[in-house]
């Protein structure tokens, strides 16, 4: 199960995997938020990587 606490000791490919996994629940403002967010920091950390 991914916590906060495990979240700490993934590698950086796991992290992107997980976040590419992450749908936001219709009709949930914070969730279409973080997943906004994440899907711009993964943009951003693609970008960088070139």
């Amino acid at each position: 199960m991914t916590n906060p606490v495990t979240v700490k000791y993934m590698s950086r490919a796991e992290i992107e995997r997980l976040m590419y996994s992450l749908t936001a629940e219709q009709g949930n403002a914070q969730a279409e938020l973080f997943e906004a967010l994440v899907r711009r920091l993964l943009e951003i950390m693609e970008q960088d990587a070139r």
